[in-house]
């Protein structure tokens, strides 16, 4: 029982690494631009790539407001390498970008 258990947390620990380079750079851009980086939960991460081979990564991120509590999930829209970054909260056209990069996702 004990194997077992270790094999389970050995297989996790290996499929939480399984995150492409561009995710990742996606995440921190999208991260830095809350009030609380550090606090930023993620879910329902997807990749695209257009046929210039420029990745986008959608998904949906929560964080901290200045009183320490979440604020609730919002969907995002970044360029991999992390300079473009489209918070759903912040941006009136958001949802055509949502649809032009993520409906597909």
């Amino acid at each position: 029982m004990k194997a077992f258990a270790g094999i389970t947390i050995i297989i996790t620990a290996l499929l939480a690494g399984c995150e492409s380079g561009d995710v990742k750079i996606a995440k921190e851009a999208v991260a830095n631009q809350l009030r609380d980086p550090e606090s930023a939960q993620f879910r329902n991460i997807s990749e695209t790539t257009n046929n210039l081979g420029m990745a986008t990564v959608c998904g949906e991120v929560n964080g901290k407001n200045s009183y320490g509590g979440y604020v609730g999930y919002q969907r995002f829209v970044s360029q991999a390498d992390g300079d473009t970054v489209y918070l759903e909260n912040a941006w009136n056209t958001f949802d055509s970008v949502w649809s032009r990069h993520c409906s597909k996702a």
